[in-house]
């Protein structure tokens, strides 16, 4: 889209899943695209040439994090969109968690998103303008068994953004989060081979079990979801700000 022109997207988590399907959607759709995620580039779902800049960074390593940001305005001059997709899942009962299990997904999911806005929000105060659209869960809203440790870093994410969202208003810049319910992606596969065999029923019953949790019937594409994304960082979300959207085919409704 024209009025995409020279405008810089930052995806974090872009490897596979939905921080792919954003990547490919804001560069579709006119972004220049810096994608990032700690997996080597040959282990990429993401093809070659779909970013601008693709860059191995580990999310928990700050001096990785301000790395990427820089490199991001050496090459492209500004950042219009912070994306931070990238996040771990533990399925796990609490009394079974290990101290290293909860730094992990901690240090994932809400340091790594805490450090990509640390780094970026100077770089959009200079521009007067910019929006963060931080990566939330269902699992924030709802409780989940043996989702515990996930659940809270989530629900904290909503915090941080509602937070983020009046600190950084003055400078025009937008702050929001998505909170997704079941997405087809190598995360919750993973997520359901590891409940499969806990309850030791087959994978294929347990996926039934979790769509028929949906009031749609069915998980979500990742592309939906980066629809949602695009929607946030968009002009179109233009009055959005401090929220949390929820793209759960109705879960927490129930």
């Amino acid at each position: 889209m024209s009025s995409n022109a020279n405008k810089v997207a930052l995806v974090s988590g872009a490897a596979r899943g939905i921080g792919e399907a954003t990547v490919r959607l804001f560069a579709e759709r006119g972004y220049a695209v810096v994608a990032s995620d700690v997996l080597p580039r040959e282990q990429w779902d993401l093809e070659s040439g779909v970013a601008t800049i693709s860059h191995t960074c580990d999310v928990r390593d700050e001096a990785a994090v301000a790395a990427l940001v820089q490199r991001a305005v050496d090459e492209l001059g500004r950042i219009d969109v912070l994306a931070n997709i990238a996040g771990v899942v533990l399925v796990k009962p609490l009394d079974e968690t290990t101290w290293e299990d909860y730094r992990t997904v901690a240090d994932v999911n809400l340091g790594g998103t805490f450090l990509a806005c640390k780094h970026v929000l100077p770089v959009m105060k200079r521009q007067r303008e910019g929006s963060i659209v931080n990566m939330a869960s269902v699992s924030g809203h709802v409780g989940q068994t043996d989702h515990a440790v996930y659940g809270s870093t989530k629900a904290a994410v909503i915090g941080l953004c509602r937070a983020l969202a009046w600190e950084v208003a003055p400078w025009n810049i937008r702050v929001n989060s998505l909170s997704p319910g079941s997405v087809d992606t190598p995360m919750l596969r993973g997520d359901i081979e590891i409940e499969s065999a806990r309850l030791g029923v087959p994978v294929a019953d347990v996926r039934a079990s979790r769509e028929a949790e949906q009031a749609l019937g069915r998980w979500a594409d990742p592309a939906e979801i980066a629809e949602a994304v695009y929607f946030l960082a968009s002009s179109r979300a233009s009055f959005v700000t401090g929220t949390d959207l929820l793209v759960d085919a109705g879960w927490v409704a129930r």
